[in-house]
């Protein structure tokens, strides 16, 4: 019942952020964020056990592993570039976190690149 640590810790965290809001606004942010970061630690975790399962679908399945690790560097740039878009919001930094939310982008695309590449070839020999 991991997820159950994971929501104590959310509800703790949320508590203290809030009723320190106020008095020392720096702080309740300082714990929005570490309360974020030990979430997202705890999920990593598991997360690793995703990727294992993943891995091994496609080495039964026959799928390149090349193009595997390009579908698992995507799916961890997404995930983490929507948590630092998401602590940017919660810091009450909209810009910034639409910044983030690019780079994420930009970094999806240029890692998929390959297989782009590699579909076109393929459709070229089909024609």
């Amino acid at each position: 019942m991991e997820i159950l640590q994971i929501v104590i810790i959310g509800i703790v965290g949320t508590i203290l952020s809030i009723s320190l809001k106020k008095e020392s606004p720096q702080f309740s942010l300082f714990i929005g964020l570490t309360t974020g970061i030990l979430i997202f630690l705890f999920a990593a975790e598991y997360l690793k056990r995703v990727i294992q399962i993943l891995s091994q679908l496609a080495g039964s399945a026959g799928v390149n592993s090349g193009y595997m690790d390009i579908v698992l560097k995507i799916i961890g740039i997404s995930y983490i570039a929507r948590f630092g878009t998401e602590l940017c919001k919660d810091a009450g930094e909209g810009a910034i976190a639409s910044k983030v939310d690019l780079a994420g982008k930009i970094f999806i695309a240029v890692t998929g690149a390959p297989v782009i590449l590699a579909l076109m070839e393929m459709i070229q020999h089909f024609i």
